[in-house]
């Protein structure tokens, strides 16, 4: 096994191991003299594996495509035998299937396209994939595939060197099934079985349906009545996947012409030109100058729906309404009317935009996608603050190795920066050095009072530092700092928590303000009703405690969260409700379904103070 931080023939440093499966381990590494991240890839040591590996080896070095991987070197350590290969960055389709993305047609036969591309030049050239299937197809940062794994790739001389479930096409399972068990009959394979394979991912990717493997027909994909895809664009798919080899496209080259002609085949395209056809007749009587209003009519309104969409995106990120505002983001990126809109700059901030969402609701993965993204366009003068946060995603998504190439990248281009000592101060932050972090941030801030984004986050770091460490008065005061040059309900939220942690009746005040702002002012969730609630109670306000009561009823109708419930009934007590009993129940029944890290997420002091109620009013013990 190789670890994190060795140097493997003076040349690749492992970060981390990043997969393994049938085929062995998978590292990313950085290769130091190139100054760039690859990936090793070690086989299990067999005649077959070896045998698999010399044969991706072989393949890859004699290819060149923007949609494949290029590869460096093969080497043997510790008796291993390694390939070193490209890293992509991006993700890979199944990790999209599994998070649900449904994708816009457009995307999709961009993606067909390029597979069609890359295939045939593979096909061109007499290898056959026969691995093609979600794991295997990446989505690059810009947007583009890459297509991976080799290792059972054949040469038109081969017969079969393996099987992928459910993708593979029924006459490489029949050989599979031949070569095992010595029944069946054996088929020659061309191209058509990538073909199969090709439709037969795409079908999982549009349905949401993984294809089964075997000796039977998925039903078409144009007998699903919930896509939203063209009619011609299901009948590729189906023909693709056609369970005999003849019926399906005779290339990818076909394929693709194919695919190229959606528009022109599809009825409603079709209509669409027979519209045009009329309209161009009626257009002949019109004056110029009316067309030209009309023109200019509909170009003002799509920039004023952009720019309309592009308002309420900002307005949902800075209220903390996550959800919505990704996908105001994602349908603004998808919407061919603003493509002429969307320069590189603008798509760059709305992926960040995005990223800052997932940052925010602590989805490192996702922000880090996002963040890679947004410098993948962004400017010189905006990629600073792209790399910091992409730094940043990876500290928090314990990826330090590859924060610290970022650091490397920052100062190569920019030179000394506040963004260096940014993520630096971050980085001592969660490897616990709080002394080292809090020095770092309160040079930022000494040193660049007004540079306002990194001032802002150089607080935050700052407070979170102080926090750690107890100091939970100059917590709540640099907070309070960070709020002042810009307020969002993160930084509220971070003040409020502060202030209830300093334990006094003029701190509990300070954070009942903070969390009524929230309410008042910010999409709230389980966690601010909660937090608001508990300020009510701290501060003793019996006068607003019927206040509190009615907010908590009406968020309890759509929740099952224990805590919310848990509060309804220490309210109900305190205001002499007869339903304290009911809610005391109702608390208790969500509370033996939580996971363990769901229950350390209530307070001693009040799963202590439920405890109680609960006896007195129930007759039980919790």
């Amino acid at each position: 096994m190789l670890y994190e931080g060795m140097i493997i023939d003076n040349t690749y440093q492992i970060t981390r191991e990043i997969g393994s499966g049938g085929m062995g381990v998978v590292y990313l590494a950085y290769h130091l003299r190139l100054q760039k991240y690859v990936v090793m890839k070690k086989i299990k040591n067999s005649l077959a594996d070896i045998s698999m590996l010399r044969n991706e080896v072989d393949v890859l070095k004699s290819l060149h495509h923007p949609y494949l991987p290029q590869v460096y070197d093969f080497i043997e350590y510790d008796s291993y035998l390694y390939t070193i290969i490209d890293y992509i960055d991006g993700y890979d389709f199944n990790y999209y299937i599994k998070c649900g993305y449904v994708f816009s047609e457009s995307q999709i036969i961009k993606w067909l396209r390029q597979l069609c591309e890359v295939l045939s030049y593979l096909h061109s050239h007499n290898i056959l994939h026969t691995d093609i299937k979600p794991g295997n197809i990446i989505i690059t940062a810009g947007g583009d595939i890459c297509l991976i794994d080799f290792g059972i790739s054949l040469n038109n001389t081969d017969v079969i060197k393996g099987l992928s479930k459910n993708y593979s096409s029924p006459e490489q399972y029949r050989n599979f099934m031949y070569l095992k068990y010595g029944t069946g009959e054996y088929s020659k394979l061309d191209e058509r079985t990538d073909i199969y394979s090709l439709g037969a991912t795409f079908y999982h990717i549009i349905t949401g349906v993984q294809p089964v493997l075997g000796d039977k027909e998925m039903p078409p994909v144009s007998e699903y009545y919930n896509l939203n895809i063209s009619e011609q664009l299901a009948e590729i798919i189906d023909k693709a996947m056609q369970f005999e080899p003849e019926k399906r496209y005779k290339s990818t080259a076909v394929m693709l012409k194919a695919i190229n002609n959606i528009k022109k085949e599809d009825i409603r395209y079709k209509r669409y030109l027979l519209i045009q056809i009329l309209a161009s007749v009626i257009c002949g009587v019109m004056v110029i100058s009316g067309i030209a209003d009309m023109i200019g009519g509909y170009r003002m309104w799509v920039n004023t729906s952009y720019e309309t969409e592009y308002s309420e995106l900002l307005n949902s990120s800075k209220s903390g309404d996550a959800s919505i505002a990704v996908e105001r983001g994602r349908s603004i990126l998808n919407n061919p009317s603003y493509s002429s809109l969307v320069t590189n700059s603008n798509k760059a901030k709305i992926l960040h935009i995005i990223g800052d969402c997932y940052y925010d609701n602590s989805d490192y993965l996702n922000a880090t996608y996002y963040y890679k993204s947004a410098l993948y366009y962004s400017s010189v003068e905006d990629s600073k603050i792209y790399y910091r946060d992409y730094a940043f995603a990876l500290v928090n998504d314990n990826k330090i190795n590859e924060a610290q190439g970022v650091i490397e990248q920052i100062r190569s281009k920019y030179g000394g920066s506040p963004e260096i000592l940014l993520v630096n101060a971050e980085i001592a932050y969660r490897n616990g050095n709080y002394k080292e972090s809090i020095s770092s941030s309160e040079e930022i801030i000494n040193k660049f009072p007004n540079d306002n984004e990194n001032y802002y986050t150089a607080c935050v770091v700052l407070g979170d530092s102080y926090n750690a460490t107890g100091d939970y008065a100059r917590a709540a005061e640099i907070y309070s700092q960070a709020r002042a040059k810009e307020e969002d309900k993160n930084i509220i939220n971070k003040e409020g928590n502060a202030y209830i942690k300093c334990a006094s009746s003029l701190s509990y005040q300070k954070a009942l303000e903070c969390f009524k702002k929230i309410y008042n002012e910010y999409s709230v969730n389980t966690d601010d009703i909660v937090n608001l609630a508990q300020c009510y109670i701290l501060c003793a306000d019996t006068q607003k405690y019927e206040e509190c009561k009615k907010i908590l009823i009406e968020y309890s109708e759509n929740s099952e969260d224990c805590r919310i419930f848990v509060m309804l009934a220490i309210i109900a007590n305190l205001t002499n409700d007869a339903r304290v009993r009911e809610y005391c129940i109702k608390a208790h029944t969500l509370y033996l379904k939580l996971t363990v890290a769901q229950k350390e997420l209530i307070d001693e002091s009040t799963l202590s103070e439920i405890k109680a109620l609960y006896f007195n009013n129930v007759g039980q013990e919790w």
